[in-house]
């Protein structure tokens, strides 16, 4: 990955597209930061409480009907070479070395590997996606465009300069919208730009390094009572959208072990019945919409003899029985605790393969299985 950015940032200028932030690079890591004048950032801001981070005019950007006619138009302009109009912004696209991250790319021996602590979940996204890939036949622009494209407003798929340098984070508030002009417009709102702390010292949230670094650029960040601190050269962060771990991993090739977007299945067995899947959601919460259905074909599943006829006036919604209840909740608690303990188990073998991606990978998913645990423990607390 190119770090050399004179060529690309002059090229991006000449088409139009402003941004008052700056590109910079650390090592092999790069990102968009905060300007050295804060009045620079400030002048960009064009309604009240918002502050544009990029405007782009839509003939700047590369732009497709869906995802193959997108992975089409960059194989037949990277084959152009320095021919092509787009070539100092390819320049700076990632190899597919760059893509190791993504499990597309990973052998069938690590995967497997994976599948004995993650539920499986990775291998059957994995088996989907494969519809997907055997559509194209450049893995490497499908992997520009998966990890570097976004939604316009007419449901079309573009590839935008300058926006695609952001990194993402879930807790950034931003937003999105092309104006009359056919430019792409990238703005947040102007009270989530500032680092939290009165001394204008990082707080130290017990989040992760992004938030310690830029918490106020999160939703939530403020503090009541601290002063907003513009500190130039900072990351911004913007949300590429609510993906959990399994879609920043498979489509960007990372994971947040802090994810506040991250969701997590698991299996859940009952003798003589196919296995039911629940998902739990970033809160820990088990009993939610996803989960109506399954919860109830668990519940029907566990009926005893005695508890037949009361089927008759269930509805589907809520319990059948004290008794029928508990042991429902015994039985998810049971399997979800196993589910814990392969995910951790899991985390010490990739730590001993020195496998981070992996181990941040399980990492996630622990933490959020854990929850569910810790709710479990709270809401039935006979079954602990």
């Amino acid at each position: 990955m190119r770090t050399d950015f004179a060529p690309f940032l002059a090229w991006s200028q000449a088409k139009g597209i402003i941004t008052p932030l700056e590109l910079v690079s650390s090592g092999s890591y790069r990102k968009m930061v905060l300007p050295s004048d804060e009045s620079k950032l400030l002048s960009q801001s064009k309604s009240e409480g918002l502050v544009q981070l990029i405007q782009a005019p839509l003939d700047a950007c590369m732009v497709g009907e869906d995802f193959e006619t997108l992975v089409d138009k960059l194989i037949f302009e990277k084959k152009q070479g320095s021919d092509s109009d787009y070539a100092p912004w390819l320049d700076q696209f990632p190899t597919v070395e760059d893509f190791s991250g993504m499990p597309r790319f990973w052998t069938q021996e690590r995967r497997d590997w994976v599948k004995q602590f993650d539920g499986g979940q990775l291998e059957t996204r994995m088996d989907r996606d494969k519809l997907r890939f055997d559509k194209v036949d450049d893995q490497w622009a499908l992997a520009c465009v998966d990890s570097r494209s976004n939604f316009l407003p007419d449901n079309t798929y573009s590839m935008t300069p300058v926006l695609d340098m952001l990194n993402h984070d879930a807790r950034v508030k931003t937003s999105a919208r092309v104006d009359g002009a056919d430019r792409l417009l990238l703005e947040a709102t102007s009270d989530t730009i500032y680092l939290t702390g009165q001394d204008g010292k990082e707080e130290d949230s017990g989040n992760d390094w992004k938030s310690q670094l830029f918490g106020g650029f999160f939703a939530g960040g403020n503090n009541e009572g601290s002063t907003p601190s513009f500190r130039a050269g900072e990351e911004v962060f913007v949300s590429y959208g609510n993906f959990d771990n399994l879609e920043t991993l498979c489509n960007y090739g990372f994971v947040a072990e802090d994810n506040v977007a991250n969701i997590e299945s698991f299996r859940v067995r009952v003798m003589g019945k196919a296995p039911a899947y629940l998902v739990i959601e970033k809160d820990g919460s088990i009993d939610n919409l996803f989960n109506m259905i399954s919860l109830t074909d668990l519940r029907v599943n566990l009926l005893v003899e005695s508890e037949i006829e009361l089927l008759k006036e269930y509805n589907g919604d809520g319990i059948i029985s004290e008794r029928n209840e508990l042991e429902t909740w015994a039985v998810i608690s049971g399997e979800l605790d196993e589910a814990a303990y392969e995910a951790k188990t899991g985390i010490q073998e990739a730590e001993a393969k020195n496998d981070t991606m992996v181990a941040s990978y399980l990492r996630g998913r622990y933490n959020t299985l854990q929850k569910g645990l810790d709710k479990l423990k709270v809401d039935y607390p006979d079954l602990f």
